[in-house]
């Protein structure tokens, strides 16, 4: 019996110490919380990849012991491919590197533009990393830069990239969060083409990139910026504003979003969208596909320039027509966009291949210019709730 304890005993005792046989302390770990991916003029090594790393010493300063540096540093490498990369980033990064904890990959319009190909492919392939991570295009600009930012809230650019999409995506809807395994998805879709969200810097200047950019009321700052639009793996061309929102309609990624139309000659009234949902639908009609998409959006009144009794149900039937009546024409004008640059970002071709296999296999090859010509038919319905919390505007004498 007594030995029987002791051999239990010393099997816990090398449980507990093989239980820790992988910890390593936050000091001696190069964790990589973002990544930029650029195009090289090197043709021998056709990827500039920049890794940024968590500085522990500098995270610290918040606290009473303080701390050295920035809260993050970053290491620019060029390398024939990611794996590459990786390998050739030990060499700079004076800790052992770790990218389970990757958060963020942004990519240069450069390289955006010559095309993505299989550039996920070790991302998706690797043992310790994440697919579930956003992905975003360097707008005019270089990943490597934009990861060399001074964020003047968030402690990294990584944070506030994906903070900024999020605050944007759940007030206005023109963007919203793409992960990889979205992107490899599309890449490898016949009926769907990549759509990424765009990011940019405002008020860029010299100081972006230094502790200054922190010593002033208007600082450098990133920015969501529009979304781009893939055809076949290569990026075609931006959409902005209320044409980017409008993908975001078809494709029922929007939480809310306010939509602007006229109540008088000179007035305005804004009805906030808090609920929207659609539907796409394919048919075939004399050997052509036609698109058929619906749109149910519910919202409310939010504020009104014009001096109207909103109680009155014929007025709010009549936004209701207006409203539709705008989002139409947004939504026809971002779809017209999208069949010029033969880019089905909406995933029309994927809805063909559900409801008409047999036609789909005989014309998928040919579905980019099938889809540039195909017939849009398009209802929108929508339903105003309440009209806030007044029912006439005040008037001012």
């Amino acid at each position: 019996m007594k030995i029987s304890i002791s051999l239990l005993r010393i099997a816990a005792i090398c449980l507990l110490i093989s239980g820790c046989s992988n910890y390593r302390e936050l000091n001696e770990l190069g964790v990589i919380i973002g990544m930029g991916i650029d195009h090289n003029d090197d043709p021998d090594n056709p990827y500039k990849v920049t890794y940024q790393v968590i500085n522990p010493s500098g995270l610290a300063q918040t606290s009473t012991s303080g701390g050295k540096g920035l809260a993050v540093i970053n290491y620019t490498v060029s390398a024939k491919t990611l794996v590459d990369a990786y390998a050739k980033a030990s060499a700079i990064i004076p800790r052992e590197n770790n990218i389970s904890h990757l958060s963020v990959i942004i990519i240069g319009e450069e390289l955006a533009r010559n095309g993505l190909d299989l550039l996920f492919d070790a991302i998706e392939r690797g043992k310790n990393q994440r697919v579930s991570v956003p992905v975003y295009i360097a707008r005019g600009n270089t990943a490597e830069y934009l990861l060399g930012i001074i964020e003047p809230l968030e402690m990294t650019p990584g944070k506030n990239i994906i903070s900024t999409t999020k605050s944007e995506q759940s007030d206005y809807g023109s963007t919203n969060e793409v992960y990889v395994y979205d992107t490899i998805s599309a890449l490898m879709s016949e009926g769907k083409d990549v759509l990424l969200p765009g990011i940019s810097i405002r008020n860029d200047s010299k100081k972006a990139k230094q502790i200054s950019n922190f010593e002033t009321t208007s600082p450098a700052y990133i920015e969501a910026k529009g979304i781009a639009l893939f055809r076949k793996g290569k990026m075609v061309r931006w959409l902005d504003g209320e044409t980017a929102r409008a993908a975001q309609f078809v494709t029922s990624d929007i939480n809310r979003t306010d939509v602007v139309i006229p109540c008088s000659v000179k007035g305005i009234v804004t009805i906030t969208a808090i609920r929207v949902k659609s539907k796409m639908k394919t048919k075939i009609h004399h050997e052509k596909p036609v698109i058929q998409t619906s749109l149910n959006v519910m919202g409310e009144i939010m504020e009104t320039s014009c001096d109207l009794d909103m109680s009155n149900p014929r007025l709010l039937k009549e936004f209701e027509r207006k409203m539709e009546n705008e989002l139409k024409k947004q939504i026809k004008r971002t779809i017209s966009i999208a069949q010029k640059e033969k880019s089905d970002i909406f995933g029309f071709g994927d809805a063909l291949s559900r409801t008409n296999p047999d036609y789909w296999r005989l014309h998928k090859k040919n579905w980019d210019n099938l889809f540039s010509d195909a017939e849009i038919s398009m209802k929108v319905n929508v339903d105003i709730i309440n009209s806030g919390m007044r029912i006439e505007p005040y008037k001012s004498n």
